[in-house]
This record gives structure tokens, C-alpha cells and sequence, in this order.
């Protein structure tokens, strides 16, 4: 209980210090507030119109139905005493003057000349006794409504106040003759009362309505102040951690939604803290990874050899990171120059690791004067084997050109054909020299085959990268494909020509990413 007090007292330091702009904002709670108060006000204006509406019309048919009571009990009166007792009418008459509501009452004759009466419209005179014709200039149609049994309602403005005068006319017919008329009675009514009465529920429900809404108020405050605590330390748990610190976590005390929310919250704020340290350590392996390939490259001899009479020329680039595939050439002695391509099974560090490994064997081997192309690969395959910790094999191509005999020799371990294009034939053919991969087993014999080669002779040695690249509809380069550019640029000296076949493969790849390490070394003859 302490430690929420301590967090919520620290909720409000923040808020303190953080600066507010404007003058004025409008806030959850204040919108909390206004949609309560707005709620109950539109609920309570609601059911006060209803109230009222129900009540004005339960109150008008009370009131109209009292008048035509008393407007049929005048007529019976009526038709009992005209020309008989005409002081019973005057009493009635008198009698009706008592309802404060009825404004006028008429009995007429049958000219519809006034007998008794009373009128408190105008200046309020009231008379018992007239003997003139009714004319109020209000249209009733008495001779209409001879023989019937209903009671006519004439609604019209009352001319001394604000409101209306219902206005009930009946016709009185003979005893004897019920066809003929001997008179009518009219009464007026004024809905003074119906107006009073409706004032006096409006004040009633208006005190009503302000002690609901002093209610509501009170309540939407407190109501406001129990939710947006949870909604304040989830704000300031955002705010911290959005300052860094992924340990802060938010302490909500409920089992409802805002509870729930806290708890999605800092289960996010631990992924975004393992994120974050994945990350780190995703990009330092990145950065190590960007040295190790910087390295890897600077181990495969990227310049351009040129001299008596032979070029060479390489390149390799890796799926991933660092790859697999390695190139070197070099001079074993003043007549005689060697060059070798592996590719690595597999891709990333581990082949990269074996790649290593076989280019320092062949660093090694290669400075010794008895060498040639088969025990070369054979030491090679020895290292690898012997060491049973390394779950790879690697293929590779080895050749050496001799100036003196003009010969070109070479052994295959693994590899795909070799590529030897023939000027004075103007084809390119392909060994069949074939071979164990490097790393299977130990104390394998290589063969190793020999071929003349003239100037205007090329050699084009490649990894898989090559022939197997996919673009998007998942064609491949192919050997075909290779073929036919080897026929159709072999006038190209060793630097044109690779940097030409590796255009032409990034061209063909298009947007697909290359699914293994590319590598090419080419050997020509010039001269």
C-alpha cells in the first residue's frame, strides 16, 4: 500500500514537472466528466419530455372531458327549464361561473339569442341576463350539429393571454320533438390550467434534473480520479520507459482491462528489452562480420596478372556476409604459374572458417620446387580430413601453366567441368577430369591431366554461384549459357572478361537474391 502511494506521489512530481502547453486541455478526465454529465443530462431531458408530454396529454383529456360533462349536464338543464323554469338556468349558470378555467358559458334560444350567460374575456363583465344574438366572432356551426351525440371541440388563441380557449357547443333539442331545436349551450375553457400544471412538473423535474446532475458531477470526478490513476502510471511507465530504462515496470493493482493492459505492457517492455539487447548484438555481429568479410576478400588476390604472355584474372562475392568460395594465384618460379578455386560446402562462417584453412595449406604447400597439381590437392584433402572437428567438404580446381613446355595441368576435386576454350579451333571444350571433394577422407589419389596451351587459349574455371543462379521464375545461368558467352567474348583479355561474365549473371539475376557464394577465375594466354 505504501509503494503505490510512493508511486502515485511520484506520478504527480512528474506531472508537475512536465511542461503543459496552452492555457488549457482539455483532458481525459474533463471528457470523462462532460460525457457523464452529458449522459445523465440527455437521459433526464429525455424522460422529462416524455413525463411531460404523457402528463399535458393525460391532463387536456381530464380537463376536456370534465367540460363536455358539464357542457351535456348544462344542455340537459337546458332542455328541461327553456320556456319553463328559467331560473334554474340562471342558478346553473352561476354555478359554472365558480370554475376559474371556464372563461364563458352561453344558453341560447332557438334564434340563438342569449338567455344567461357570463363572459370573463375583455373586461372581465359578467352578465346573467341578454337578449341579443351570440356574436363572439368565433365560427361554431351549431345547426350543424343537430342530433348529434358528440361533443365538438373548438381550439382557437385566447385573445387576453398567452394560451388557448377550447370552445364546446351543444345543441339543445325538444323534449317531444327531437328534431327540433329549442336552444344550445356553449362553454369556453381556457387551458390555464393545463399550462399551470405543466409549469408546476417542469419546476418539479428542473429540481430534479440539478440534484441528478450535482450527483452525476460528484460522481463522474470520483468515477474519473478511480480510472485514470491505473491510466496515469501506464502513462508515466511510458514516459520512463520511452526515456530507456526497460527495468521500470508498472505496477496496476486490478484484474479489469487496465490491469490487463498493465501486464500486456510490461510483457512488451521485456521483448523490447531482449529486442533491444538482440539487437546489440545482432549489429556488433554485423560489424564483426563486415571485418571478417573485408578480411576474407583481402585473402583472394583482387589484382590483375599480366605478365609474360599469361593473365589472369578473379573475383568472388558471398551470398551472406563471408562465404565459402576462395581464389589465389601465384608464381611457383620464374617459369611457372598456378591458380586454384574452392567452393566451400555450405555458406557463413563455418565455410569461411574452412576456407581459411585451405588457402593457408596451399600458402603452405606451394613453396615447395617438387610440386604438381595432384599432390597439392592431396595435402590438401590430408589437413582437411584429419582434422574431425570440421563437418565440411569443399571442392576445387587446381592448374599450373608451364612457360617452357607450354603446357597447362590441372586437377579436379569435386568441381564442375572445366571450361578450355581453343583459338585455333575457335571452340570451347569442357573436362572430364573428375575427382573425390577435399575433407571426405584422407589418403585419396588425385589424378592429374595435362594440355597444350597456345596463345589465344583461355581457361574458365567457376563455382556454382555461377551456373546455378536463379532470378525471379527461378531460371537458371546454366552451362549453356556459359558456353555460349565464352564463344561470343573470348577476344577479351582475363580483367574484360570476368568483369563482363559477372555483369552479365548480376543481369540475369535481376531483383532474386543469390542463393550461394559467386566466384570466377580465368586464365589466358596472350602471347
Amino acid at each position: 500500500m505504501k509503494t503505490a502511494m510512493d508511486n502515485d506521489e511520484k506520478i504527480v512530481e512528474e506531472e508537475k514537472k512536465t511542461p503543459v502547453k496552452g492555457k488549457f486541455r482539455f483532458g481525459i478526465r474533463l471528457k470523462f466528466s462532460v460525457a457523464i454529465i452529458s449522459l445523465v443530462s440527455v437521459i433526464i431531458m429525455t424522460i422529462a419530455a416524455m413525463v411531460v408530454y404523457r402528463e399535458s396529454n393525460l391532463l387536456k383529456e381530464q380537463i376536456v372531458n370534465f367540460a363536455k360533462r358539464e357542457v351535456i349536464h348544462l344542455a340537459g338543464t337546458a332542455q328541461q327549464n327553456i320556456g319553463i323554469d328559467e331560473l334554474a338556468l340562471s342558478d346553473a349558470v352561476n354555478e359554472l361561473a365558480k370554475i376559474d378555467f371556464f372563461r364563458y358559458v352561453f344558453v341560447l334560444n332557438s334564434s340563438d339569442e342569449i338567455l344567461y350567460y357570463f363572459d370573463k374575456r375583455g373586461d372581465g363583465n359578467i352578465s346573467h341576463v341578454e337578449r341579443k344574438p351570440l356574436d363572439d366572432n368565433v365560427e361554431r356551426k351549431l345547426d350543424l350539429l343537430q342530433g348529434s351525440d358528440d361533443v365538438p371541440v373548438l381550439e382557437y388563441a385566447d385573445p387576453d393571454a398567452a394560451g388557448k380557449i377550447y370552445d364546446f357547443a351543444v345543441p339543445v333539442s325538444s323534449r317531444i320533438d327531437s328534431k327540433r331545436k329549442i336552444g344550445a349551450v356553449v362553454i369556453g375553457m381556457s387551458d390555464i390550467v393545463i399550462r399551470n400544471e405543466i409549469q408546476n412538473i417542469t419546476r418539479l423535474i428542473v429540481v430534479f434534473f440539478l440534484g441528478f446532475l450535482v450527483v452525476s458531477v460528484i460522481g463522474s470526478v470520483i468515477l474519473a480520479a478511480v480510472i485514470l490513476r491505473p491510466i496515469k502510471r501506464l502513462s508515466h511507465g511510458a514516459t520512463v520507459i520511452g526515456k530507456g530504462d526497460f527495468n521500470h515496470r508498472i505496477e496496476v493493482n486490478s484484474r479489469d482491462e487496465l490491469g490487463q493492459l498493465a501486464e500486456e505492457f510490461n510483457i512488451m517492455t521485456e521483448m523490447i528489452k531482449e529486442a533491444r539487447e538482440l539487437e546489440i548484438e545482432t549489429r556488433i555481429m554485423n560489424e564483426q562480420l563486415e571485418m571478417a568479410r573485408d578480411i576474407q576478400e583481402g585473402l583472394n588476390p583482387m589484382e590483375y596478372y599480366n605478365k609474360n604472355g599469361i593473365q589472369i584474372k578473379g573475383f568472388t562475392r558471398a551470398a551472406q556476409g563471408v562465404g565459402g568460395d576462395y581464389f589465389d594465384f601465384t608464381e611457383i618460379d620464374e617459369h611457372r604459374v598456378c591458380a586454384l578455386l574452392s567452393d566451400v560446402s555450405g555458406k557463413g562462417v563455418p565455410a569461411s572458417l574452412v576456407m581459411v584453412m585451405i588457402r593457408t595449406v596451399f600458402t603452405t604447400y606451394i613453396d615447395r620446387d617438387d610440386i604438381d597439381c595432384a599432390s597439392v590437392v592431396k595435402a590438401i584433402n590430408d589437413a582437411l580430413s584429419a582434422d574431425f572437428a570440421i563437418d565440411k567438404f569443399a571442392t576445387l580446381f587446381f592448374v599450373i601453366y608451364d612457360r617452357r613446355t607450354e603446357e597447362l595441368s590441372f586437377s579436379n576435386a569435386g568441381q564442375g567441368p572445366l571450361f578450355c576454350y581453343r583459338a585455333s579451333l575457335k571452340a570451347c571444350t569442357n573436362t572430364t577430369l573428375d575427382g573425390m571433394p577435399i575433407g571426405i577422407m584422407e589418403d585419396v589419389d588425385y589424378k592429374q591431366a595435362k594440355v597444350k596451351f597456345n596463345p589465344g587459349d583461355m581457361v574458365f574455371i567457376y563455382s556454382d554461384g555461377i551456373t546455378e543462379m536463379r532470378n525471379s521464375n527461378k531460371d537458371e545461368y546454366g552451362l549453356d549459357r556459359a558456353h555460349r558467352f565464352i564463344l561470343d567474348n573470348n577476344h577479351l583479355n582475363a580483367n574484360d572478361f570476368v568483369e563482363k561474365i559477372v555483369n552479365d549473371v548480376e543481369q540475369f539475376r535481376g531483383d532474386a537474391p543469390p542463393h550461394d557464394d559467386m566466384t570466377v577465375l580465368v586464365l589466358k594466354r596472350d602471347s
